[in-house]
């Protein structure tokens, strides 16, 4: 019985070990490719010290980790002995060690034996756990590797670039200029002298040479226009190029993105190589289409009682995948302030503009505070929907007046307080607690919300006791979404 629960106890060992050595193996490969790439295959050293490479192959394996895992144990338990130096090119090498010593009290001689099993990388390939293959060898994708740029003078009077989702873009670079070879529509300007770009006000009033520090910018973060190829484009064919090698071969089918475009050309990328930018004719056959995002809703309406949390979770959602979600800047009338940039924190107009978008109809919904007008324009969230995401609102329920049909389609959800006992616990864990008459409003106010005329309108109330549990709840919420068939009003279909 022993024996046995020792096997078995042998047995899980060795199932860990396993994996832990796949684990490995794979960082081994990929470190090696890199290191490979990066001193351009030259050896480790100037001496003659051996090179370790790792080969990628389309054929299978001849040997992977479990096989030399399962070779060690079956060797163990024939009770065979190898040596290194009699296979050298085993996967598998055991080394024994064997030390003899006297107790100087009993006269008792003590034999030690060490034995080690050394498992090798050389002969085998290391198989990648997840089961994809890597990105032509790189750690990390080229697409969004930065790259330094040095230019003898600064470009930023000869290309054109504005602020996109808190980020500068570059939006234009004249074809025929020289600079096309180093900066690209669709880059992302991070730094510009080692200083980040967010601390600058200015970059025009850089002298002299620049060094920038350049990755490509983000489908979402980059203007959201995208068009179908209807036919093929050939670059390598096209005399017209302002320069040979900045055109950009298309087939038909192909999903593009245009960075901007003049009587011409189009500066463009295909959406799966965000990379490489080049030039389309401005009069090739494209059809100009849009992102669907994959949650089937165009906008996600957070409501819920001041106080709640919403805002909070909202926050944890635009971290958490960027990719597929984002939020509008609201109007107001009121001047900027010191830090405030157009676009980021509001989009500054005058009173007169906002109060004729209200008449208009173009604006979500809108109050006044201190006789300063402040909105959210509907046609900001139609901008945000164009890009592929889905809209995140933390709004009044007096919206959904104007965002419950079938342009928007929304998911709404309630964050709702819990019970007033379990409030007042709550209570006792912040730091800035509140009174026991504002929580009684909150409970108060959250009832009225879920009895008002607004509640046929809610898709998911989920009670907030703690702010990771009920970000996850909303997470599986959404990822329903895409995975079960959605019922909405018929009049969103028609």
């Amino acid at each position: 019985g022993l024996i046995s629960k020792l096997f078995l106890n042998m047995e899980g060992e060795v199932a860990e070990l396993k994996n832990n050595a796949d684990n490995l193996a794979q960082c081994l490969h990929a470190l090696l490719q890199r290191i490979e790439q990066l001193e351009g295959s030259a050896t480790l050293s100037k001496v003659d010290a051996p090179v370790y490479k790792v080969h990628q192959s389309s054929s299978p394996p001849t040997r992977s980790v479990n096989d030399a895992i399962d070779g060690l144990l079956k060797s163990n338990h024939k009770g065979k002995r190898e040596s290194s130096v009699d296979e050298p090119d085993s996967d598998v090498q055991v080394v024994c060690n064997e030390t003899i010593s006297v107790d100087p009290e009993t006269g008792l001689k003590k034999r030690t034996v060490v034995t080690e099993r050394v498992l090798t990388t050389k002969t085998f390939h290391a198989i990648a756990v997840d089961g994809e293959p890597l990105v032509n060898g790189h750690l990390l994708a080229p697409a969004y590797e930065a790259r330094l740029v040095t230019l003898k003078r600064h470009p930023f009077n000869e290309i054109e670039f504005d602020r996109l989702c808190g980020q500068i873009v570059v939006t234009r670079v004249r074809p025929d200029s020289e600079l096309s070879k180093d900066i690209h529509a669709g880059d992302t300007i991070v730094e510009v002298n080692g200083q980040p770009v967010s601390e600058i006000g200015n970059l025009a009033a850089f002298d002299g040479g620049v060094s920038l520090k350049l990755v490509p910018t983000p489908l979402y973060q980059a203007p959201s226009v995208f068009y179908r190829v209807l036919t093929e484009y050939n670059a390598d064919n096209d005399d017209n190029l302002p320069q040979k090698w900045a055109g950009l071969n298309v087939k038909k089918g192909e999903i593009i993105q245009v960075i901007s475009k003049d009587d011409n050309w189009m500066q463009a990328r295909k959406v799966n190589d965000i990379s490489r930018v080049g030039l389309v004719p401005a009069n090739q056959t494209i059809e100009r289409v849009g992102m669907l995002t994959p949650y089937g809703r165009r906008v996600l309406v957070l409501l819920g009682v001041p106080g709640v949390g919403r805002r909070t979770i909202k926050s944890m959602l635009l971290s958490h995948l960027p990719q597929y979600f984002a939020t509008v800047a609201p109007y107001t009338s009121r001047a900027a302030k010191a830090g405030e940039q157009e676009g980021r924190e509001y989009h500054f107009r005058t009173k007169d503009e906002l109060l004729q978008k209200i008449r208009s109809g173009d604006m979500i919904e809108w109050g006044e505070l201190d006789n300063q007008v402040y909105g959210t324009s509907a046609e900001t969230v139609r901008a945000c929907v164009r890009g592929g995401r889905v809209c995140v609102l933390d709004c009044a329920p007096q919206a959904l007046n104007y965002l419950y049909n079938g342009e928007f389609m929304p998911f709404v959800v309630v964050i709702a307080p819990p019970e007033l006992d379990e409030l007042r616990q709550i209570n006792l864990l912040r730091s800035n607690r509140r009174s026991e008459e504002q929580m009684k409003a909150t409970i108060e106010e959250n009832k009225k919300l879920l009895s008002s005329d607004y509640a046929r309108m809610f898709h998911l109330i989920i009670t907030n006791r703690n702010a990771d549990v009920t970000f996850k709840r909303l997470m599986d919420a959404l990822n329903d979404l895409k995975n079960e068939i959605q019922w909405v009003p018929e009049s969103w279909l028609r």
